[in-house]
């Protein structure tokens, strides 16, 4: 699931052509939000290789692609990759992913819809709000200074981050349930990285 979550580049392969490009996982419909050339749509096979197509790819996911995306699902996308143009985006549904030690995990054992995703807006502002604290928590999480963070998602697992070199994901220690055990324990690692 963490390698799913943290699939930001990937080569997109539809039918054997490749290109390099952008995705993220949509909270709502747990559909994967990906930038795409015209000519995909008319592809019979379309992967998505993480983060790119070559003997170290740590996943391969079989997507379905669609062209209904929806305007809430694009600002989405711009929040995690700000491009500098619009890209054609697509919304691919899973259909399986390889993982490289050869586990296969279907759609129907993997639910990606973000349960967080009502309260999302409120906990990545509560995040944003004090952006030296939010440093501070990259850097105790990550082990890595990050400039620039800005919380732009967050679900049961962690938190996605973007900072001026890229996006990052940060695990939680142990996964939350709901919103106020979101913000317990993003409250207890705060004062955990600033004692």
């Amino acid at each position: 699931m963490h390698l799913m979550r943290s699939a930001w580049s990937a080569t997109l392969l539809f039918d054997q052509s490749p290109i390099e490009t952008k995705c993220m996982i949509d909270p709502r419909t747990g559909d994967f939000l990906v930038a795409v050339a015209k000519d995909a749509f008319e592809a019979d096979d379309i992967v998505l290789a993480c983060p790119r197509d070559s003997l170290e790819t740590q996943i391969r996911i079989s997507i379905e692609l669609s062209q209904d995306v929806t305007e809430e699902q694009s600002d989405r996308f711009t929040a995690y990759h700000l491009p500098s143009t619009t890209p054609l985006l697509a919304a691919g549904k899973l259909e399986y992913a390889k993982l490289d030690s050869g586990e296969v995990v279907t759609s129907d054992e993997c639910t990606l819809i973000n349960p967080l995703v009502g309260s999302m807006g409120s906990l990545c502002r509560a995040l944003n709000a004090d952006r030296d604290a939010l440093a501070g928590l990259c850097r105790f999480l990550s082990g890595v200074e990050h400039e620039l963070p800005l919380a732009v998602g967050i679900d049961p697992a962690g938190i996605d981050i973007r900072a001026s070199f890229g996006l990052v994901r940060l695990v939680f220690p142990v996964p939350v349930g709901d919103a106020d055990e979101a913000m317990s324990s993003i409250e207890a690692l705060l004062e955990s990285c600033n004692a």
